[in-house]
């Protein structure tokens, strides 16, 4: 089971990469601090799909709503801002 809606994995995985690197963390390290597989870290930073637990982990470590990634949101939110 992958996170539901239109979830724009691009952008989630530059998210969870910028705030890794700026936290100084290993993948390892994050998915230890959200409780999820290592390769469910690897897959988000690399814009795949991944379940659902894992990603609303990483949405809790990210401190946003899964809303945030929402494609449909995403494309309203440039086009207000263009």
């Amino acid at each position: 089971m992958t996170a539901a809606f239109s979830t724009d994995f691009t952008i989630f995985g530059m998210y969870v990469d910028r705030k890794r690197i700026c936290s100084h963390l290993r993948e390892i390290d994050v998915a230890r601090l959200c409780d999820i597989p290592r390769d469910d870290v690897r897959r988000a930073i690399h814009g795949k799909s991944i379940s659902t637990e894992s990603f609303l982990a990483l949405c809790e470590w990210l401190e946003r709503s899964p809303s945030f990634f929402d494609s449909n949101e995403l494309a309203t939110r440039r086009e207000v801002y263009p």
